[in-house]
């Protein structure tokens, strides 16, 4: 890493002692995903920054919230006494979250809106995250507020027993469950994750798969949902919530020792205990919450050719937009409709859209189905022609901090289904050029021989 005092001369030797670092600031409460530019030295505090920062938006420095990184995931702001560079910032051209706090006075006396997106202090609640606020659907707002009256009750968070994260049925006041919220906190080598899989102190951080890191899941369930346009696919409505209980996994409380139990929290021998909240009441947790879908049974108990081809093309075009490495059969969810026909409902698209493309057949579940050698229909083809990339790309940069490298894959693999399309290919001809499908999935794809070749003439 870049010590302080290399960033200096570095600095010096640029602009001989012209400011370092153009940086930008995006309120993410702005649906259009507006930045402002400043300018701060290379060695600067959060501080420092904020000191910028009121000077181009009047804002006072005791109102900024700032973040760095997958979008408010952490729930945690920068101090100000930290240092940009201790930050992982140290380059021009990177982009500072800000979250106004006491935002009542900034929402036009609209209450419902303001109160829907901040906690209440010192209690159980659940609220929409203010970045995604303008994105989130009202009858999704309506079951966040079923979900905070619930909570005002009484009634906990119920830990699902599947998984390998933490995630947690969200109930009414009747006690009907009525969301799935995944704390980012909770995921796998994450730091309080439930299920033991935490990360080791002196170890190599560790993750389920390559190109996302802990903590970054919950943003991709999002992004399923708000890239699935229209409902083409049927992925349930999904946005960012912060909530707060005791009933959720904090530092190491319920893990035993073989869980790694002994490496986390206030009795871990690897650090000091002063950071940490008095008790898991106090803990902001900051996930994906997800309407919960009823429905009669998932793939696991049912037979592909009970299904339509509309339905497994559906499922196909999603996960090869998105490059899904986790479809397997338990999470598509089967429901019946009035005319007796099957529906397929997606669920967790945690391992979407990763700095990797190296998707392989056992990741895609509908691979072998014979659907999927059928013709497209009319329909689905022209929702196909009609995607927009640079769209969709925006959206992942500018609502969800998505890397770059994820995005340029999502760039190629929906290029790669519109060339299908006006070739006259089926979904299985495309989807095989963009998976492994030797036995052991280790020759790469024909898709990842094209992105090493991209990436090779752009240098």
């Amino acid at each position: 890493m870049v010590s302080e005092n290399q960033a200096k001369r570095q600095d010096s030797h640029r602009g001989g002692g012209q400011p370092g670092l153009k940086l930008y600031v995006r309120d993410v409460r702005d649906a259009l995903g507006r930045k402002r530019g400043f300018v701060v030295r290379s060695w600067a505090t959060v501080k420092d920054a904020k000191d910028a920062i009121q000077q181009i938006t009047q804002i006072p420095v005791g109102s900024q919230r700032l973040y760095f990184g997958p979008l408010l995931t952490s729930g945690k702001e920068l101090p100000n006494h930290r240092s940009l560079l201790d930050a992982g910032i140290y380059r021009s051209g990177e982009t500072l979250l800000l979250d106004i706090s006491n935002s009542n006075q900034h929402v036009e006396g609209n209450a419902t809106t303001a109160s829907m997106s901040s906690l209440r202090i010192n209690s159980n609640d659940i609220c929409v995250s203010t970045s995604l606020l303008s994105s989130t659907p009202r009858p999704l707002r309506y079951t966040i507020q079923m979900a905070r009256q619930a909570l005002a009750l009484g009634i906990k968070p119920e830990l699902v027993m599947d998984g390998s994260g933490g995630s947690y049925f969200i109930h009414d006041s009747r006690k009907n469950k009525i969301a799935v919220f995944k704390p980012s906190d909770e995921e796998p080598y994450a730091e309080n994750n439930p299920r033991g899989y935490v990360p080791q102190p002196g170890l190599v951080p560790a993750a389920l798969r390559e190109g996302i890191a802990p903590g970054e899941a919950c943003i991709r369930e999002v992004a399923a949902f708000l890239l699935d346009h229209n409902g083409f696919a049927d992925v349930p409505m999904t946005t960012l919530a912060e909530a707060r209980h005791a009933a959720f996994s904090t530092n190491g409380r319920g893990l035993k020792v073989s869980e790694g139990g002994a490496s986390i929290g206030a009795h871990s021998i690897f650090g000091s205990s002063g950071d940490l909240p008095k008790s898991a009441q106090d803990v902001k947790k900051v996930g994906s919450f997800q309407e919960f879908v009823r429905a009669e049974a998932s793939m696991d108990d049912i037979s592909p050719s009970k299904l339509s081809v509309d339905q497994v093309h559906k499922i196909a075009i999603l996960d090869i937009r998105l490059l899904n490495a986790d479809r397997n059969s338990a999470n598509l969810l089967c429901r019946r409709l009035p005319d007796n026909s099957l529906q397929l409902v997606p669920i967790d698209h945690g391992y979407c859209l990763r700095a990797m493309c190296d998707v392989s057949w056992m990741d895609w579940c509908w691979l072998d189905w014979p659907q999927l050698k059928e013709p497209m229909s009319e329909k689905f083809q022209k929702y196909i022609r009609k995607l927009d990339i640079e769209a969709d790309a925006r959206i992942l940069r500018e609502r969800l901090n998505i890397s770059e490298e994820a995005i340029d894959y999502l760039r190629a693999s929906t290029s790669i289904l519109k060339a299908g399309v006006e070739a006259g290919l089926t979904l299985y001809d495309i989807a095989v050029m963009c998976c492994r499908n030797d036995n052991l999935a280790e020759k790469p794809s024909m898709l990842e021989h094209l992105s090493s070749m991209a990436s090779e003439l752009a240098l």
